[in-house]
């Protein structure tokens, strides 16, 4: 009878996985269009409780977070139990998603580097590289609608292909489709982190007219200046 249920559980996470990458498929687009082109690209910062928060049901901790004393593998450093259900993780979902918004706001703005933060940004991509591939970033990024197209279709497969790498790496101890919300929606790595440095820093220039100290951002003007 073990032996039985065991299968059956496996085979209902088999048939359900398209669906649970579907749906967080569906959530990352959804928000991602809310802070591009909706409402929170204007609305104020409020947090969920408040009542004139506009942040959409999707991007909200939902009620069905059920207890489990297994936690899986995962990328995140976070170890909130059912973390991809907590208030921390949507938390996470939220800012980073507006982040990825926020590129396309800054996209031909003026930067404090370069004429344009697409400028800076392409730059910066081609030092970095697609892992196992050498297929620099700069390639994707080079005008807003290619990078418009990757984050639209490259993100989400990335982050597909890194769910899976993980499961197999982890000999099964991991989840697929909370590895893949993880990657999508709440990525804890260097590079989503050096992002968001990168866009705040850009936003923070722009909207205060490169206050005195932004061309220590620059590395070489930084040796130079601290010799």
């Amino acid at each position: 009878p073990d032996t039985r249920q065991q299968t059956h559980h496996t085979m209902g996470q088999i048939i359900s996985l398209p669906f649970k990458l579907a749906s967080t498929t569906l959530t990352f687009y959804r928000g991602f269009l809310h802070y591009l082109v909706g409402p929170g690209r204007t609305s104020p910062y409020l947090p969920p409780s408040h009542p004139e928060s506009n942040v959409p049901s999707y991007l909200r901790p939902r009620g069905d977070a059920s207890s489990s004393d297994v936690t899986p593998v995962s990328s995140s450093s976070w170890t909130v139990p059912n973390f991809t259900r907590s208030p921390l993780f949507f938390q996470h979902a939220r800012m980073n998603i507006f982040n990825l918004a926020g590129a396309f706001y800054l996209y031909a703005k003026p930067h404090y580097r370069k004429d344009s933060y697409g400028e800076d940004l392409v730059d910066n991509f081609a030092n970095v590289a697609v892992p196992g591939t050498g297929l620099t970033l700069s390639w994707f990024v080079w005008n807003r609608p290619l990078a418009f197209l990757t984050a639209m279709v490259a993100m989400p497969a990335a982050s597909a292909v890194a769910a899976f790498h993980l499961w197999v790496r982890s000999r099964g101890k991991s989840s697929i489709s909370e590895e893949y919300a993880i990657r999508l929606l709440a990525p804890d790595d260097w590079f989503s982190y050096w992002r968001l440095n990168c866009r705040v820093a850009g936003l923070h220039a722009l909207l205060n007219g490169v206050p005195a100290g932004y061309e220590m951002e620059n590395k070489w003007t930084f040796l130079q200046e601290g010799k």
